[in-house]
C-alpha cells in the first residue's frame, strides 16, 4: 500500500528540492534580519502596510526554514544505508515519526499567516 505521507515520498521530494536547501536557509536568515529591521521601524512609526510586511517577512522566513530543514532531514534516509534488520526497524520508526512531525510542521507557517491575516 502506497502512502501519500511516508518517509519515501518525503525522501523523493527532498531529493528533488536538494539544490535549493542552502538558498532557502540563506533566505530564512536574511528574512529574519529583515524582520528585525522592520520591527525596529514599526516601533518608530506604525503604518498598517509596514506591520503586515513585517509579519509576512517573518512567516516567509519561518516557511523557508521549515522547508530547508525538511530537505536536510529527508535528503538521505538512514534506513537505506543499514543492513541489520533491527537497525532498519529502528531507523524506519524514527523516519515515520519525522514524517508525521513534518506533515504537521510544513504547512504551519503559511496557515498561521493566513489565520493572522483573516483574524486581524
Amino acid at each position: 500500500m502506497k502512502f501519500w505521507l511516508s518517509p519515501d515520498v518525503f525522501n523523493n521530494i527532498a531529493i528533488s528540492l536538494a539544490e535549493y536547501r542552502w538558498n532557502l536557509l540563506a533566505w530564512s536568515v536574511f528574512s529574519f534580519l529583515l524582520f528585525l529591521i522592520l520591527q525596529y521601524q514599526v516601533s518608530q512609526t506604525t503604518p498598517t502596510l509596514l506591520v503586515w510586511l513585517a509579519i509576512m517577512v517573518l512567516f516567509s522566513a519561518l516557511q523557508a526554514l521549515v522547508i530547508a530543514s525538511f530537505i536536510f532531514f529527508f535528503q538521505v534516509l538512514p534506513s537505506s544505508k543499514v543492513q541489520n534488520k533491527q537497525w532498519y526497524k529502528f531507523y524506519r520508526t524514527i523516519e515515520w515519526c519525522e514524517t508525521i512531525l513534518f506533515g504537521f510542521i510544513l504547512p504551519l507557517p503559511t496557515m498561521l499567516f493566513i489565520y493572522a491575516f483573516l483574524t486581524v
